[in-house]
């Protein structure tokens, strides 16, 4: 019977078959008490033990109050399909798989069941292993599934000793057998090992800035320069190849997952807004949480041939309506038309009386609705060039789009990705008018035209990725585009990895000491230079934007048609002075 592989860990070499299950039992609450396990699961596939030996076991778990598994959860599997152990137990708890041999389907099922708690300890009870071949390969399907605390125990024969095995994967998978298993504490492998050792970890590289990108034959971007630094903290080595696909280094998720999952790779490199995460590979802790918004073509300038007539604003139109008011209230209607106060304004055909003939309190009355009248026509004045000059000297634009209604009434498609349409339609809705406007795209077309600023089309965009691209247009005095406040939702930014892979925590870790320090913001503002270097991106300015726009007379519009205005009024306050002269002296 296997069942006197355990044997090992105990003084006593024969013993009935009958107290075997009792010697079992007393291991397991060993191992229990020694690291406070909190919890024990037994799964067992077919023939691999009896339903006899099962309950004799759990008898012997709990057989007096002195066992550390007497009042612990228990729990027993067997290949059937069930739900995750992690909903279940608690992290700190013992994994006992008894299997026939190392293909039983036992220890695909263990690894789908125990997904987030592989790396707790795991004792593998194996009745035979026909070569040391097929040994170190169940050790490195074992290491490819991130058993990382696990124990293989394989039972002996008439021939042969009871074995125990270990792997150490560290800097590459080994296998040890352990001779002396008297010391429990040291039985299973550390899960979380802080020095790699210089193990080597081969990383597909694509291009995608600002997170990843290629600067001097190196991993760069502000995903890559976090990778970099990790691997040189864990003592990893690093071995770096561009994935093309379809003749295209940009980013390609798909590919990259599908790297993962077939166990090629067991990290990706690239910082990735999680739109659809799959269940085929695990994501790290989020680096951030970033809300996704539209990017927007910014065609909204006000001609400046108009800017003579936008002066024209409340200040002004309340001011001239009082000044109207004032007149005829106080001018037309109080004073006489030929009144000496006409004559100080100017206006045609009046005719001045001398001050003799009025009285003190009269001239001065008049006097001041005089200067009353021209201080009122003197703020207008001043509020409309006061309004031009600073309109000159800038450039106007209209109120940017930042509704649904607005865009779907924009003549510009919406450029997406396959992912990009389910969280779209899901948060805002309007899968009519979003699926008449949708624009499908590949990656690698989708990546370089919005990396471009290509206009006459709308792109989605995380804000992270928008600070980095609209960095290109800072220098331009025109911009082409803007985000708009059409977000739909906030997605974590993060890595992909292997399932339970074991530089979860070491990325966790690191990142939290990398945002409190604030040394990401500083890479994200470092990025661009070297991108720029690398021709990722380029500054949109200089010739190229007085060619799009070149210099020409509109500029001296406003002041032209200002100009024109007031030679207008002047002609036709000349000809009605002409004409009120010419009634006044055929009436003399």
């Amino acid at each position: 019977m296997w069942l006197l592989t355990l044997l090992l860990l105990l003084p006593q070499v024969e013993l009935r078959a009958d107290s075997q299950i009792i010697q079992l039992a007393e291991l397991l609450n060993r191992i229990g008490y020694i690291y406070n396990l909190q919890a024990i699961s037994i799964v067992h596939s077919l023939d691999s033990i009896t339903q006899f030996e099962l309950n004799e076991l759990h008898g012997a778990l709990r057989s007096n109050q002195s066992q550390h598994f007497y009042d612990l959860p228990q729990m027993t599997a067997n290949e059937e399909p069930g739900g995750y152990f992690s909903a279940l137990l608690d992290e700190d708890s013992l994994y006992v798989i008894f299997g026939r041999d190392t293909k039983d389907t036992v220890v695909q099922l263990q690894a789908q069941r125990a997904r987030g708690r592989r790396y707790c300890k795991t004792l593998f009870l194996l009745k035979q292993v026909k070569s040391a071949t097929l040994l170190r390969q169940f050790f490195q399907q074992l290491w490819l599934m991130q058993f990382r605390s696990a124990l293989v125990l394989i039972s002996g024969n008439s021939h042969r000793k009871h074995r125990v095995y270990r792997m150490d994967p560290y800097p590459e998978l080994r296998v040890h057998r352990l001779k002396n298993v008297s010391h429990i504490e040291n039985l299973f492998p550390i899960p979380n090992a802080k020095n790699f050792k210089g193990y080597k970890l081969l990383l597909p590289v694509q291009v995608d800035a600002p997170a990843t990108f290629w600067y001097d034959h190196q991993l760069d971007g502000t995903g890559g320069k976090f990778i970099r630094v990790l691997m040189a903290h864990l003592n990893v080595t690093m071995e770096l190849f561009p994935l093309i696909v379809n003749g295209s280094n940009y980013l390609n998720m798909p590919a990259l997952i599908e790297l993962i999952v077939s166990n090629r790779v067991e990290l990706s490199p690239h910082l990735f807004t999680t739109l659809q995460p799959t269940t085929l590979v695990d994501y790290t802790y989020a680096y951030k949480v970033v809300p996704r918004c539209f990017m927007l073509p910014l065609d909204n300038q006000i001609p400046r041939s108009l800017y003579a007539f936008l002066p024209f604003e409340w200040p002004v139109w309340i001011s001239l309506l009082s000044i109207m008011l004032f007149i005829h209230f106080v001018v037309i209607r109080r004073l006489q038309p030929d009144s000496q106060l006409w004559s100080l304004v100017g206006i045609p055909g009046s005719h001045s009386i001398p001050t003799a003939r009025w009285p003190l309190w009269k001239f001065l009355h008049n006097y001041t609705t005089c200067l009353a009248l021209i201080f009122g026509i003197f703020i207008i004045s001043q509020l409309y060039s006061t309004k031009l000059t600073s309109f000159l000297t800038v450039i106007l634009t209209r109120k940017p789009t930042n509704s649904l209604s607005e865009m779907f009434q924009l003549p510009y498609r919406i450029l997406v990705l396959p992912s990009d349409v389910s969280p779209i339609v899901s948060s805002l809705g309007h899968a009519k008018e979003f699926q008449k406007h949708f624009k499908y795209a590949s990656s690698s077309r989708f990546y370089t035209k919005r990396m471009e600023m290509d206009e006459n089309t709308i792109y989605p965009i995380s804000t992270i990725r928008w600070e980095f691209i609209d960095q290109q247009q800072r220098y331009l005095k025109y911009k082409k585009f803007h985000l708009s406040h059409l977000c739909y939702g906030t997605f974590p930014y993060q890595y992909q990895v292997r399932i339970d892979s074991h530089f979860k925590d070491p990325i966790h870790r690191i990142q939290l000491y990398i945002q409190q320090a604030g040394i990401a913001l500083h890479w994200l503002k470092t990025t661009y230079r070297r991108a720029h270097q690398m021709g990722y991106v380029r500054d949109f300015a200089g010739g190229q934007h007085y060619k799009e726009r070149p210099l020409n007379l509109n500029l001296l519009a406003p002041t032209f048609y200002l100009y024109l205005l007031g030679v207008s009024v002047s002609f036709i306050g000349f000809l009605f002075e002409i004409h009120t002269n010419d009634v006044a002296w055929f009436r003399r």
